[in-house]
């Protein structure tokens, strides 16, 4: 009999949130095996350094990299771990839905280059705020997208039965951003008072999906001030969530957060969160760089993960409404960034940033090989699908003022 890493892994994370005490004890430990991961990655990207001339044909790097689509920037929570409240506080960052006709174009190039997957995350804001969403998942998967996914704080899973439209829509996955399972503790680090909304929508979309089968896999990520045992044995995580764990519902916890380039501290979070350590400088490209994220209004990004103050920032590299994804990878703008790195010349959304995660000689031959993937699959030139495009406002008016 063959052995099942998937089945493994399911079998693991069960007997952990089967047992509270256990899992305060993994989490706990998490904490120092992260940071010593990490520590290790960095030694072994220091050892065997990925050279400059291996990843020239960035490109290529596209292919088999990660695509995110952030189709907005609008955000209806106040999270104490993002750097979203504070940009819109310092009004430096400028929010808006991406149109039909920019999503449809990054969506037939990704599909005419071979790629099946698409991340619907935005750096910052949730994906459910913008009213034209369910279209742009359609089209995707009319084009040939096999694979959609996104994070959302779940906030919009109630309006006009949005959980149910979201099920049936052919996306494979949804993340699910939440801070408890009371009300208290969810106000504390969400900043907003919608616990009840929360926690119902999720619910319904729960039972909906069993319901149907289990289309969807979701995944609780818990943004957790507490720890794991309180929310393990909360009232409402017995009565709304663990009914439906199985294979294609699962729950984590947060084990430590990121100072978005420097901009969170440790004393504005609170209860058990805990952000990473910093590390010493490692002289190497940095993998979310080819990530290639692209903003509402086309501009295309090398990191999809975070920002400081904005996110038309000193990573951007271009805009898909004027160049396509190849010509963006393969621009003198993506070139700098990513040999700068080399040089200890880092852009300065990076400086302080303490998710980085250096590239490795694995992490190498993985892209290379998906990228061979996503260009061994690449169809024969065919007419894109049309979805009538739908107005998009500036700004939603699902967002909680």
């Amino acid at each position: 009999m063959s052995f099942n890493f998937n089945h493994f892994r399911f079998w693991v994370n069960r007997r952990i949130i089967q047992s509270p005490r256990l899992a305060d004890w993994v989490y706990r430990g998490a904490y120092h095996f992260n940071w010593l991961a990490a520590l290790t990655r960095d030694t072994r990207a220091k050892l065997f350094p990925v050279p400059l001339a291996e990843i020239q044909n960035f490109s290529k790097q596209l292919l088999g990299g990660q695509l995110l689509i952030g189709t907005t920037n609008i955000c209806n929570a106040r999270c104490t771990f993002c750097a979203y409240p504070r940009a819109v506080d310092n009004k430096t960052l400028k929010t808006g839905v991406m149109p039909m006709a920019t999503f449809q174009k990054v969506i037939t190039e990704r599909v005419r280059d071979g790629g099946a997957s698409v991340d619907l995350t935005p750096v910052v804001g949730d994906p459910l705020i913008d009213p034209g969403l369910l279209d742009k998942i359609k089209f995707a998967r009319q084009a040939g997208i096999r694979e959609v996914c996104f994070t959302t704080n779940g906030i919009l899973l109630l309006h006009q039965d949005m959980y149910k439209h979201v099920v049936d829509s052919g996306v494979a996955a949804m993340y699910i951003s939440i801070g408890a399972t009371d009300e208290t503790n969810y106000r504390e680090v969400y900043g907003v008072n919608q616990y009840a909304k929360v926690i119902n929508g999720l619910h319904k979309l729960l039972e909906y999906n069993r319901q149907q089968g289990e289309p969807v896999y979701i995944n609780f990520r818990f943004r957790n001030a507490q720890r794991p045992s309180e929310i393990l044995t909360s009232d409402d995580f017995i009565r709304f969530i663990k009914p439906y764990l199985s294979k294609k519902v699962e729950v984590n916890f947060t084990v430590d957060f990121d100072n978005w380039g420097g901009v969170i501290r440790q004393e504005e979070l609170p209860g058990h969160m805990r952000l990473r350590k910093p590390r010493p400088e490692v002289k190497i490209p940095c993998f979310s760089l080819f990530s290639y994220a692209v903003r509402f209004d086309g501009s295309v990004r090398l990191c999809g993960c975070r920002m400081q103050a904005t996110d038309m920032d000193d990573l951007v590299v271009g805009n898909i409404n004027h160049q396509t994804m190849k010509e963006i990878a393969d621009s003198e703008a993506a070139r700098k960034i990513i040999s700068g790195f080399y040089s200890g010349n880092r852009p300065e959304t990076c400086k302080k940033c303490t998710m980085y995660t250096p590239i490795t000689r694995s992490w190498l031959a993985q892209r290379n090989a998906a990228s061979a993937t996503a260009a061994a699959s690449a169809p024969a030139a065919t007419p894109a699908p049309t979805v009538a495009p739908q107005p998009a406002p500036a700004e939603s008016p699902l967002v909680n003022k």
